[in-house]
């Protein structure tokens, strides 16, 4: 018994030590990636005898792994371009034999490069033949050792023109705006919100990457205005990539010149157009182009024979009936007649295709390629004539930080590019002579309702304000730009109150401010003399008046009105020279007028007592003390010869009665 346990326990330790020395079991791996191919770059284009090439980036097991390339038929429109992003699309041209990956000539960074030799004629079996321009799908097949389809990569190819057979592409103009909303705050100082800063500079930045691009920039002076004074950078830079181009007049802010024109404030056009034109001359040293207007609200017949009588020539308009779909045909530019803004021309933007060219670009190495297949492949609508081709205008507001349109003209940035780019300068200048008249379609008008009354009312006020500070004065050129941010069509509707609240609190406080003071009881001793008359300007800054003066029994030998200046919280005191014509007490008015004789700004009636004899007053006193002499005189030898006859009578000789 005892030997049996011993026997067991023996066994157990002998288990117990072959657990405790058996190795580990292998730790699990992850399974190898499978092998993939995946496009890090490629030609734009292939000519009608050239090469393309792609460069691939590669990973996984690639051992045995071949790669393969095919070529299909010119695609006929958009939707087919879609369709050869997942499937075979057309006839197929060439399919090239299998090489292996590690055959492929190396590239930089890693990739591998395929190649793919293209020919208008037939030459030999390593060599496609395109005879004609055109966008070809191109699949490019990772093939394991056994032949199965690993991957592949689907992406198109443009083939150019060539002398005799060239593209009927459009001509790309691109208008960009540099347009914040309204930058001048109630308080006097600019701002421009970050965000808004962003996308600025993203024109900034697409201008700078393209510099020989002609593409039309619509400056909005007030943003530039507000540039010049923010501390970022990002500000100071797209002054920079802004100074010497080509830019389009545009008014100092957006204006709904309809609006205005119904509302009888027509008259603010042409003084915001030129402010406008100065601010660009001045900060960007541009000679603003006045043939194309940009606003993005109606004109209304009035409004464009305004703006005919200031130079312009057209106006851009929006497609009446633009739909974002890829296979719907582009707008033409034009110009056309356009019977709602006649006698303007009108230009048309494509905003389906100018959406599509704002948003961001794909991540795809040939996001930009897929772009330019996209344009090529859609039919125009309008425009061009037998020997030219039609323009497109696209007019993207909000660039994404990557877009499509940097994508673009990533591209056509380059003589052989099948589209040519540029701005307004590419279209006609007078329409074909069949073409049909445009429709526009405006943006919402601003219903300036109240505003419109309120700018009526402080117009007149306002000008007065310019003569009370001075034709030199910055004040009420202030107050103007105040006017104009309330009225532009891009103000939200709270600032537009906001402005008009500033116009109109500045402008009664500044005629309040002024006053006259001193004493109104004055003593006049002489027949000639002076009167004070004291005035307190409690504004903080110089105002000109006209002091009036008047009165029944005074006379002024220098005049009624005497003009003068006081200082900033000063108080002045000038001498108004009199002269007495009649004595005792003598009432005389004055009046605090500005320069233009339009507001009565005080007034009071001073009370004036004159001690003083007028000249007038001396000569009738002296005539009456001679008729009082020569009536004494003749009274006294009147009474001497009665006294003389009575005492004659008394001594008895009585002359006799003649005959």
């Amino acid at each position: 018994m005892i030997r049996r346990h011993r026997l067991l326990l023996a066994i157990a330790a002998v288990a117990t030590a072959v657990v405790t020395a058996a190795p580990p079991a292998p730790a699990q791996t992850d399974p190898p990636a499978p092998p993939t191919i995946e496009l890090a770059s490629r030609s734009p284009w292939i000519g009608p005898e050239g090469e393309a090439t792609f460069l691939l980036e590669t990973s996984g097991d690639l051992t045995g792994a071949t790669i393969q390339v095919e070529v299909f038929s010119a695609l006929d429109s958009v939707e087919e371009l879609e369709e050869s992003a997942d499937e075979d699309v057309g006839v197929r041209l060439a399919l090239a034999p299998p090489r292996g990956v590690d055959l492929l000539e190396p590239g930089p960074d890693g990739t591998r490069l395929v190649g793919l030799r293209a020919s208008a004629d037939p030459t030999d079996d390593q060599t496609v033949q395109l005879v004609a321009p055109g966008v070809h799908p191109v699949v490019i097949t990772l093939l394991g050792p056994d032949g199965a389809t690993l991957d592949e990569i689907r992406t198109p190819l443009v083939r150019l023109g060539d002398e005799t057979t060239g593209w009927e592409a459009p001509d790309l103009a691109v208008l960009l705006d540099v347009a914040a909303t309204p930058t001048l705050q109630p308080d006097g100082t600019r701002a421009i919100d970050p965000g808004e800063l962003r996308r600025l500079a993203r024109v900034g930045d697409l201008l700078a990457a393209h510099p020989d691009l002609d593409l039309s920039v619509a400056a909005v002076p007030d943003t530039v205005d507000a540039l010049g004074t923010l501390p970022d950078p990002a500000a100071a830079t797209l002054l920079e990539r802004l100074t010497d181009r080509d830019l389009l007049a545009v008014p100092y802010l957006p204006l709904p010149v309809a609006s205005l024109m119904d509302a009888g404030l027509g008259g603010m056009v042409a003084p915001l157009v030129e402010r406008g034109d100065a601010l660009l001359a001045d900060r960007l040293d541009a000679t603003p182009d006045r043939d194309v207007w940009v606003g993005p609200t109606a004109v209304g017949r009035d409004g464009a024979r305004l703006l005919d009588e200031l130079g312009f020539d057209a106006v851009v308009v929006d497609a009446a009936d633009a739909e974002e779909d890829d296979d719907e045909p582009l707008a033409a530019a034009g110009p056309f007649p356009s019977p709602t803004t006649a006698p303007l021309l009108g230009i048309v933007t494509d905003q389906a295709l100018s959406a599509e060219l704002a948003r961001p670009l794909d991540e795809r190495a040939d996001a930009a390629h897929l772009a330019l297949a996209r344009l090529l492949l859609r039919p125009v609508d309008g425009g061009g004539g037998d020997d030219e081709s039609p323009s497109v205008l696209v007019r993207p507001r909000e660039l994404a930080s990557a877009s499509v349109l940097d994508g673009l003209l990533g591209l056509l940035d380059d003589p052989e590019a099948p589209v040519r780019v540029g701005g307004l300068g590419l279209l006609d200048a007078v329409p074909d002579d069949d073409a049909d008249a445009v429709v526009r379609r405006d943006a919402p008008s601003p219903d300036l309702g109240d505003i419109a009354r309120r700018v009526l009312v402080a117009a007149g006020p306002l000008d007065t304000f310019q003569t009370l500070t001075g034709l030199q004065s910055s004040r009420a050129d202030d107050l103007r730009l105040q006017v104009a941010t309330a009225v532009a069509s891009t103000t939200p509707p709270d600032r537009r109150d906001a402005a008009m609240d500033v116009v109109e609190e500045v402008l009664g406080t500044a005629f309040g401010s002024i006053r006259l003071s001193g004493q109104t009881d004055l003593n006049l001793t002489s027949r000639r003399g002076t009167l004070p008359v004291t005035i307190e300007n409690a504004n903080p800054f110089p105002v000109d008046l006209v002091v009036r003066t008047r009165s029944d029994r005074l006379a002024f030998p220098d005049g009624g009105e005497t003009p003068v200046t006081v200082e900033a919280e000063d108080v002045l005191r000038i001498d108004v020279t009199v002269e007495a014509l009649a004595t005792g007490s003598v009432p005389v008015f004055v009046e605090l007028w500005t320069p233009d004789g339009t507001v009565r700004l005080d007034g009071r009636q001073l009370n004036v007592r004159s001690t003083a004899i007028s000249g007038v007053g001396l000569v009738l006193s002296l005539g009456a003390l001679a008729v009082l002499v020569v009536w004494w005189v003749r009274h006294w030898r009147r009474t001497r010869r009665e006294r003389a006859l009575g005492e004659a009578t008394g001594s008895g000789t009585v002359p006799e009665p003649m005959g």
